[in-house]
C-alpha cells in the first residue's frame, strides 16, 4: 500500500477541512491516507504555534519515514505562506507533491502580488509539483496550463422526499467572512418578508451576536445558529428548501456538493457556474432584489422546484468518493511516475 500525506487544517473549520476528512474517510485504493494539521481556530499565537508544530512534524516524517506523495491543501494569504514552505520542504526530500488550490479568489490573490505570483508559477513549474484546481473555470482563472482539475466531494447520494422539506426554510452554510454574503442573505430574507413570504433563513458561522445579526432574530426569520456541529446540519441538509451561496468568489464549495447530493436545491451567484448542473440556478449580480425576484418566482413554481431537487444528485455524480477515489489514485501515480522519470 504506498501512503499519501495530506497537509492542512485538519481541525478548523471550513471546506478545507471537509475536504481533507473525506480524504481520510475515503482513501483511493492501494492508497493508505495520513495528515498534519497545520492550523486551528483561535489566537493568533494559537495558530503560530500549530504551524510550528506541523513543520516540525513534516520535517521529521521526510527525514526518517517519507510518505509516496505529499497532497497540501491551500487557499490564499497565510495559508499560501505556509504551505509554500511545505512544498519546498517537500522538494528538498525528493518528494512528490500535489498542491490543490481550494480558494475560489486565488487568481485575484496572483494578481495583487508580483512576489505571490512570481513564487506560484516558479514553485509549479517543478517537476515534482502537480498542481490542482476544483473546477475547469478555477484553473483558467488562475491561468496555469499545467493544472489539473479535481472537485470538491459529494458525500454518497441520499434519496430525500420534497415532501419532507419545507420550501420557505433557506440556508447558509459558511465561514464568518465577508464574501460569503452572510448580510446579503439577510436582505434577501427581509426582503421577500416584505412581500408576504413566511421564509426563514438559518445561517452557520455566525452567532445571535455578532454584528452582522443585530437585533434580527428567529421572529424577524433569522436564525443566527453559530457553528453547527453534524448532526444540526444534517438536519438543515435533509428539511430545508433551498441553499443559498451569495458568495463573492468561490472555488467548488463542499455545501454544494452537500446540498445536491440530498436533492436539496441551490441557488448561488455566478461563482458557482458550471457545478451545479439542473440541480440550481445562478443568479447573474448580488443585488438583493434580483435574488428575492429569483427566489419568490422558485416558491411560486412548485413543479421547477421539485424538478431542481430531483436533479442535484445527477449533477453530483462524477464527485461521489467511488469516482473521486479513482481520479486522484490516478493523479498520485502520475506524480510518482513523473518524479521517477
Amino acid at each position: 500500500m504506498k501512503r499519501v500525506l495530506h497537509v492542512g487544517p485538519v481541525e478548523s473549520r471550513g471546506g478545507m477541512q471537509a475536504t481533507i476528512r473525506h480524504h481520510l474517510k475515503h482513501p483511493p485504493a492501494d492508497w493508505n491516507t495520513e495528515s498534519i494539521n497545520t492550523h486551528v481556530d483561535g489566537s493568533i499565537l494559537a495558530k503560530i504555534n500549530a504551524w510550528r508544530i506541523a513543520k516540525k512534524e513534516l520535517k521529521s516524517r521526510l527525514k526518517n519515514n517519507p510518505p509516496d506523495v505529499v497532497h497540501i491543501h491551500t487557499a490564499t494569504s497565510y495559508s499560501w505562506w505556509r504551505k509554500i514552505r511545505a512544498v519546498k520542504m517537500c522538494i528538498s526530500a525528493k518528494v512528490p507533491v500535489v498542491l490543490q488550490i481550494h480558494a475560489g479568489n486565488f487568481n485575484t490573490f496572483l494578481l495583487n502580488s508580483n512576489s505571490v505570483r512570481t513564487n506560484f508559477f516558479k514553485i509549479t513549474s517543478h517537476s515534482l509539483v502537480t498542481p490542482v484546481a476544483l473546477t475547469p473555470r478555477h484553473k483558467r482563472e488562475i491561468g496555469l496550463d499545467n493544472m489539473q482539475v479535481i472537485g470538491s466531494p459529494a458525500p454518497p447520494i441520499r434519496e430525500i422526499s420534497t415532501l419532507d422539506r419545507n420550501p420557505n426554510l433557506m440556508i447558509l452554510l459558511a465561514r464568518p467572512s465577508p464574501i460569503k454574503g452572510h448580510q446579503l442573505a439577510i436582505k434577501i430574507t427581509q426582503e421577500l418578508r416584505t412581500r408576504g413570504h413566511d421564509v426563514h433563513l438559518h445561517l452557520s458561522g455566525v452567532s445571535p451576536d455578532h454584528k452582522w445579526i443585530g437585533e434580527l432574530g428567529p421572529e424577524q426569520g433569522i436564525h443566527a445558529r453559530g457553528w453547527l456541529t453534524g448532526e444540526q446540519k444534517d438536519e438543515l441538509l435533509t428539511t430545508a428548501g433551498l441553499l443559498l451561496i451569495p458568495s463573492d468568489y468561490e472555488g467548488m464549495p463542499v455545501a454544494a456538493m452537500e446540498a445536491l447530493s440530498c436533492g436539496l436545491p441551490v441557488v448561488a451567484s455566478p461563482s458557482c457556474q458550471g457545478i451545479l448542473g439542473d440541480g440550481g440556478a445562478i443568479i447573474e449580480n448580488l443585488d438583493y432584489n434580483v435574488w428575492a425576484d429569483a427566489i419568490e418566482e422558485i416558491l411560486k413554481d412548485t413543479a421547477c422546484w421539485e424538478k431542481m431537487a430531483s436533479a442535484g444528485p445527477v449533477s453530483v455524480t462524477r464527485q461521489t468518493p467511488e469516482m473521486l477515489g479513482k481520479q486522484w489514485a490516478e493523479l498520485y501515480q502520475n506524480s510518482l511516475q513523473e518524479a521517477i522519470e
